[in-house]
């Protein structure tokens, strides 16, 4: 080719599970050059690798032919390619009408547009399956200027799919904002589809490719859970727990559900027992599960609060929206609606997730500003039961078709949720995805999770716990009956980051027996408000999952008693790591009643207060103002180094420093009286410096209740 090599991208996509029609399908996408206005065009040494700025069509101006107004429609062929890579017949690509149940041979036409008009030197259009049946290719320009760049005569080609790239010397004359794409599908055997079509201002070619986790190597392969959990009935969208202890799914027309065989949908859940096997898979029970369709949407690390989709009315009904349980002593409470400011859902479809810290809602619903179907949302907690307006995350992340079920790991910041937009092994794959700021909208490139993972029919409802250890997910392949749970070991590079999982109680400091309470934890110094957690309120235990390498302060709350604090340094953490035992005992109201403040932290040898010791001065003076007939005593404590009199003084003086702050934020200072107790009052021996550490507090004291 004049001694000038034509550089081509090969694709090969392996679909393991599929149709003998499209067996062993190795395909190239290949760049082609066109002539533009009749007039060579230079063939180009390109870069495989190379980034090639492109547009994708954003609407559809025109249609003369299509399938249908959903699978095969004219909006298929909008946004990113995302069924060229799988190389067959998809609904997610367009096609012409159905004719004597063929596809019509009639000529047919499609005009999309751009969001924002563009010089260009390029016209990509992804033919999806059966290329060749196109004839003519049109630029439109903002002043009605109108141009044919591309003609031919129909005709098969050797590929089953082709990124058609059409080139041309120059940039165009005009601004471009709609191309006009002719075909003649009579003259192409079989359906002829159209995936994207795209204008770039660059001339290397425009390629697709999917976008894979780099050097992602799985060492095992899916492995399908217990027959405890797996039947001959249809397991699917399974949610573990964070601890990984404990898994939710649905069991679709069983016996036991709770409308009988007809049900479609109940929650079933199996937990493991001492021996790491799951126990015998048991139906949740009302009132999670009525004749209508149940769904456990995601768990708390406390395993004490159920998001679940649905609205769920006291007649027995339900109603788009989503819903909390909390579990009580008698069991789960009744689903509570969750109000979520200007909810609008013009969708049939929905997900939803609840983060770890219980103050992040994402939601995949079809708004009125969503790029396409189902778009991800995010929702921030006001107060209880109650959300923010809806934000689109943007579209770094949603497409124009459906993105949904989304899973945010421990960390915060990791998202896992599964597309049909995007180049993928099939119908909907399941991506992951970084956040890159708190704006919610600032996002790292999705990568695929691999066709170990990902199959050709559409995957979803991806989860792992806080561990990282492996992947949960449902999947007809190699199943027992219809969808079966299966889960897969992550290697590291598929893994979110580092987590801490705490596990502890909650107890009443003079009778031993649990408290229900609440949980909040703040990272320090800040005191930002980081996470929520609830007690098992029969036996007092909690479970809280926080990102590692940071500090943090830690709050339980029960009524009628004195808030409890505590503080965990995780700033040398970088891995996964458990740490269980963790009490917090919180003392009842009463007259004389000893209140420890655990993290108030003063300048070594001085009474000078930390900016990390506000967040619990702040609480301290809440509590004041929510009990306005408390009066209280401050006392200061040391160990024993150092003079006598000398600690006796730093002790007063750091109480003092305490009074000083509360009274400053409202408090009368009628109601405190301020000691100082040096080192006589020592509630450790001294001999340790965790003793030492002990020693060294601030305390107040209930005088008057």
């Amino acid at each position: 080719m004049k001694n000038i090599k034509l550089a081509i991208i090969l694709v090969f996509v392996t679909l393991a599970y599929i149709s003998k029609s499209q067996e062993d399908k190795t395909h190239l996408l290949d760049s082609n050059k066109v002539v533009w206005d009749s007039k060579e065009v230079k063939e180009l040494e390109l870069n495989v690798d190379k980034y090639v700025p492109v547009k994708w069509a954003t609407k559809v101006v025109k249609v003369s032919s299509e399938y249908s107004k959903d699978d095969k429609s004219a909006g298929q062929a909008l946004g990113r390619p995302n069924a060229i890579t799988a190389c067959g017949f998809s609904k997610y690509a367009w096609a012409v009408k159905e004719k004597n149940g063929e596809e019509s041979s009639d000529a047919a036409n499609i005009i999309v547009s751009f969001s924002s008009p563009m010089l260009i030197q390029q016209i990509a259009i992804a033919e999806s399956f059966n290329p060749g049946a196109i004839s003519e290719v049109i630029i439109h320009g903002i002043n009605k200027e109108k141009q044919t760049v591309y003609t031919a005569e129909p005709k098969a080609v050797s590929q089953k799919c082709r990124m058609l790239n059409i080139f041309m010397e120059r940039p165009s004359d005009f601004m471009v904002d709609k191309v006009e794409i002719k075909l003649e599908p009579g003259k192409v055997p079989g359906w002829n589809q159209i995936d994207a079509i795209g204008i770039s201002d660059v001339k290397d070619s425009v390629k697709v490719k999917i976008n894979n986790i780099p050097n992602l190597k799985f060492d095992t392969k899916p492995e399908r859970l217990s027959e405890s959990i797996n039947t001959i009935y249809d397991e699917d969208a399974p949610m573990i727990s964070p601890d990984g202890k404990t898994i939710y799914f649905v069991r679709k027309n069983h016996p036991d559900n709770a409308g009988g065989y007809q049900d479609r949908d109940d929650i079933w859940y199996s937990k493991l027992d001492h021996n790491g096997m799951w126990t015998p898979a048991r139906n949740s029970g009302a009132p999670l599960n009525n004749k209508h369709n149940n769904f456990v949407q995601s768990i708390t690390p406390d395993g004490n609060t159920l998001l679940l989709a649905n609205l769920y009315i006291k007649d027995g009904t339900t109603a788009d929206g989503v819903s909390i349980t909390y579990r009580t002593r008698e069991g789960w409470a009744f689903p509570e609606k969750q109000i979520i400011d200007g909810y609008l859902n013009l969708s049939k479809y929905a997900n939803y997730y609840l983060s770890n810290d219980g103050r992040v809602l994402l939601l995949a619903i079809e708004g009125k500003d969503s790029y396409g179907k189902l778009d991800l949302y995010v929702s921030f907690m006001e107060e209880e039961n109650k959300w923010s307006k809806p934000k689109n995350i943007g579209e770094s992340i949603n497409t124009p078709q459906n993105d949904f079920s989304p899973f945010l790991a421990a960390d915060g910041v990791t998202l896992y949720f599964s597309s049909e937009g995007y180049p993928g092994y099939g119908d909907a794959d399941i991506f992951v995805t970084t956040r890159l700021d708190e704006t919610w909208e600032n996002w790292s490139e999705p990568q695929n999770l691999g066709n170990v993972v990902n199959t050709p029919g559409s995957d979803s409802k991806y989860n792992i716990p806080a561990s990282g250890e492996y992947a949960y997910f449902a999947s007809e392949h190699n199943s027992i009956g219809k969808k079966d749970i299966f889960r897969i070991q992550l290697p590291k590079i598929a893994k979110p980051q580092a987590v801490v999982l705490i596990s502890g109680k909650v107890i009443n400091e003079r009778t031993n027996k649990p408290v229900d309470a609440k949980i909040i934890v703040e990272e320090l110094p800040d005191g930002k408000e980081v996470a929520i957690a609830r007690t098992d309120p029969n036996t007092g235990e909690f479970k809280i999952i926080l990102p590692a390498g940071k500090n943090y302060g830690f709050r339980a709350i029960g009524l009628g008693f004195f808030d409890s604090n505590k503080n965990i340094d995780l700033t040398d953490v970088d891995e996964y790591m458990e740490i269980t035992d963790e009490f917090l005992r919180l003392n009842p109201i009463e007259v004389g009643q000893v209140v420890r403040l655990n993290n108030i932290f003063f300048e070594t040898a001085k009474a000078t207060l930390k900016p990390e010791s506000f967040p619990e001065l702040d609480r301290t003076v809440k509590f004041l103002e929510d009990n306005k007939n408390l009066e209280i005593e401050i006392a200061g404590h040391t160990d024993d180094v150092g003079a006598d009199d000398y600690n006796m003084r730093l002790s007063k003086d750091r109480a003092q420093s305490v009074a000083d702050y509360i009274i400053l934020h409202g408090i009368d200072s009628s109601r405190l009286i301020v000691k100082g107790y040096g080192e006589t009052r020592p509630i450790a021996f001294n001999q340790s410096e965790e003793g030492r550490a002990m020693n060294r507090r601030v305390e107040f004291k209930v005088l008057k209740k």
